[in-house]
């Protein structure tokens, strides 16, 4: 077949498969607008009937110990981590529709996407999914890119002559769950200019082979990679576009829930990191504002807003795990977090391995 041909099969396949998830989505949801009580005719009485059988379906439900109902004070007070700092988090348990708590038992099975800390010395004993594969006695799935960015470059993969974006998180979601119809991966060792990274062996591989049945947790930290090169933080009139930081999160998260509804999914922030001056000074990354038109606090901020609005965990690295003022105090020393503008020392990585186990596993058992 040739290049041209392939791209045009791929986009039309990628299209095809993309409108019927939207149509499914669609019509689940002009389901769920018109229940069937709404076509009942009620009078005075039938409403004071269903009310008094409300009261004691409520109560016995109430007071049931069959399952286990989420509330307010079963997650405030299954805390994790903070070490008094302030901070967004937003841990919730898996549930079902009916808002039962699925519980989670370790040893976890956890597939990472991302790039930076997750992706940097992937074979190393300090890399931060290994520490926590270690730590936590889970078994890991890496398929973290370095070099990566969460917003794509380009609307279509065929409108990109370096195929980078296939690394990207929308992508890599869509191929996870499309590898048998579309593969893409061959596409971009197509391209004359291609950008074919050290991990795609690994990843593609993962992704094509793993089995998602034995899957708990996904995880997903993306650094501050995407302020630094001044990725679009969001697009109002087009929430899911993938080309924005935010979309691509949004877009790639959907996905998951549609395929995996009973996997659990947490969001990771970055963690502080520097904006960059042109003479290559640093300075502080709620001060720098590239041409994504932010700074780093406000694409954290976004984040953690698409992530509660998609019912996933979201956690807070930016002001929880460590904040611009402890970078400050500890730079130059042996506790330094950060060994340049955005890489963390080990100091920074055990930190963020500590809180992460720390949202991981804060509703084991229960």
């Amino acid at each position: 077949m040739s290049e041209e041909n392939l791209k045009t099969e791929t986009q039309e396949n990628l299209n095809k498969k993309t409108t019927e998830a939207v149509e499914t989505q669609a019509a689940e949801a002009k389901k769920s607008d018109k229940p069937k009580w709404v076509r009942l005719i009620f009078n005075v009485h039938t409403l004071i009937l269903l009310l008094i059988v409300g009261i004691i379906v409520f109560l016995i439900v109430r007071f049931s110990h069959w399952g286990v109902k989420i509330n307010n004070q079963f997650i405030n007070e299954r805390g994790i981590y903070t070490d008094g700092r302030d901070t967004y988090d937003d841990i919730f348990p898996l549930t079902d529709d009916d808002g039962n708590y699925l519980a989670n038992k370790p040893p976890h099975t956890i597939l990472f996407f991302g790039n930076g800390p997750l992706a940097e010395d992937r074979n190393s004993k300090d890399n931060v999914v290994n520490m926590i594969a270690e730590q936590t006695g889970s078994t890991v799935y890496n398929c973290s890119v370095e070099g990566s960015y969460l917003a794509a470059k380009s609307d279509s993969l065929m409108h990109t002559e370096s195929g980078l974006d296939v690394y990207n998180f929308y992508w890599l979601c869509l191929y996870l769950v499309m590898h048998d119809e579309v593969d893409y991966f061959d596409w971009l060792e197509s391209l004359p200019n291609a950008t074919i990274l050290p991990e795609t062996k690994e990843v593609r591989k993962t992704l094509e082979t793993i089995d998602m049945n034995t899957v708990d947790t996904i995880a997903i930290m993306y650094d501050a990679s995407d302020y630094l090169a001044g990725s679009m933080m969001t697009d109002p009139d087009h929430p899911e576009e993938v080309m924005s930081f935010t979309g691509n999160l949004g877009s790639g998260i959907q996905i998951l829930q549609q395929h995996y509804p009973n996997i659990r999914i947490i969001v990771l922030s970055p963690t502080y990191a520097y904006g960059v001056e042109d003479d290559g000074s640093y300075v502080s990354s709620d001060i720098k504002i590239y041409e994504g038109g932010a700074t780093l606090s406000a694409y954290v901020m976004s984040e953690c807003e698409t992530a509660v609005n998609l019912g996933v965990s979201f956690l807070d690295n930016l002001y929880g795990t460590f904040n611009e003022d402890e970078v400050e105090e500890t730079k130059d020393t042996e506790n330094a977090f950060l060994r340049d503008n955005i890489h963390l020392t080990k100091n920074g990585k055990d930190l963020l391995v500590k809180r992460f186990i720390s949202a991981l596993t804060r509703f084991d058992n229960k």
